[in-house]
């Protein structure tokens, strides 16, 4: 018998982490977020910005872009039409794998073909994809179809050497331009607002917003200035303190229960940031409107 010769190993996916499939309105966005494991974007219909350290790059249909482990990203809408988009994390340490740092793909008919047939695959894996961006479940292949988990593997696989064998045929680098940074910012800020707004009961300091959205301290407060014409810190203090009026106006509280609902550490720093807003102390602004 002759011997048995294997096949070279050249790229070699370790295994999945999520699979998502999203259809998302004209101004959906998400906070920036960062893992340990790649992660493959492909919009199939409709517009977006990806974002990446900080750089806003317009994704058309068609197109995929890949985030390396560690990289800091999020995807936003680009306010223009609604998109779908196909979300795949896995873990791969080939070094093949540096061939997708910092590019863009457009598929062509046999990548399309091959991302149909991983997500057929996925779907008789899984019973169906995941669309809702606030499932966190882990992956689950107990019920799968006979061989369907290898198969993702095996098509997903074959894709990334397609790709690496187009070389930049395929292929474009991360580019930005002025109205999709506008937008990315624009977007990056809204977030942290809400944030804000869902977190009047703390107290917030700059840091923690940085490390919260993986922003920087100087690009952060250029950012928000830039969009509300205020520091963050001055922004989340005037909610606080619109929040403590409607609180006063309701009567429903003390002074005291409102100076532990908003998160300060006692009375006499409320009442000294509540006057220095408008002029009076939480007790006479109650008086004058009551």
């Amino acid at each position: 018998m002759k011997s048995l010769i294997k096949p070279n190993t050249s790229l070699k996916i370790d295994g999945f982490h999520t699979v998502y499939y999203f259809e998302f309105g004209k101004q959906f966005s998400h906070p920036p977020e960062r893992h340990d494991s790649w992660e493959m974007v492909y919009v199939d219909k409709g517009n977006i910005i990806a974002v990446t350290d900080g750089v806003g790059c317009p994704l058309l249909q068609g197109q995929a872009i890949f985030h390396e482990p560690g990289e800091i990203h999020a995807h936003i809408s680009d306010n223009e039409v609604a998109n779908n988009m196909l979300v795949i994390t896995f873990t791969c340490h080939s070094e093949a794998m540096e061939f997708f740092r910092k590019k863009t793909f457009t598929l062509d008919k046999t990548a399309k073909t091959l991302l149909s047939l991983f997500t057929d695959e996925a779907k008789a894996a899984m019973g169906k994809i995941p669309s809702e961006y606030t499932d966190r479940r882990p992956l689950d292949f107990s019920h799968e179809e006979f061989g369907a988990s290898q198969l993702m593997e095996s098509h997903f696989t074959e894709l990334l050497i397609k790709l690496i064998r187009s070389g930049t045929e395929l292929a474009g680098k991360i580019s930005s331009n002025a109205e999709s940074r506008t937008i990315a910012k624009n977007s990056i800020v809204e977030l942290i607002c809400d944030y804000m707004q869902a977190s009047l009961d703390r107290n917030l300091s700059l840091e923690c917003l940085c490390n919260h959205f993986f922003i920087g301290k100087s690009q952060l407060s250029a950012m928000f200035r830039e969009k509300t014409g205020r520091s963050p810190m001055q922004y989340y203090a005037d909610l606080k303190i619109t929040e403590a009026k409607k609180l006063l106006r309701e009567d429903n509280l003390s002074v005291s229960q409102i100076t532990d609902a908003l998160g300060y550490s006692g009375i006499h720093n409320f009442s000294r940031a509540f006057k220095k807003s408008t002029g009076f102390s939480p007790t006479e602004y109650k008086k004058s409107i009551l």
